[in-house]
């Protein structure tokens, strides 16, 4: 058995968590055996740009803001693959 973890920064890890971000965009496309797996949600210790709020992320309320600790779990159930990038003109 693996544990699966995924750091997101303040304050989207906190609307992961809370339920205002029910995507997430990452780099690394995930198995499809992991796939309705449980994720445990870490919140980096760095901050996301500072003019993004909870409320920006569709929160209702004020989210602790809790930075560098697991702060809760996500089950995964679906991903997709980025579209390709296309050739610059002329390549």
């Amino acid at each position: 058995m693996s544990i699966r973890v995924s750091t997101a920064r303040q304050p989207y890890a906190d609307a992961i968590i809370w339920g205002g971000m029910t995507t997430a965009n990452r780099s690394l496309h995930p198995s499809p055996m992991h796939l309705g797996s449980t994720i445990l949600i870490h919140a980096a210790k760095a901050p996301q740009a500072p003019q993004v709020t909870t409320g920006d992320l569709g929160l209702a309320h004020h989210a602790p803001d809790t930075r560098g600790a697991v702060i809760g779990s996500a089950v995964s159930t679906a991903a997709t693959r980025p579209p390709a990038a296309a050739a610059p003109p002329g390549a």
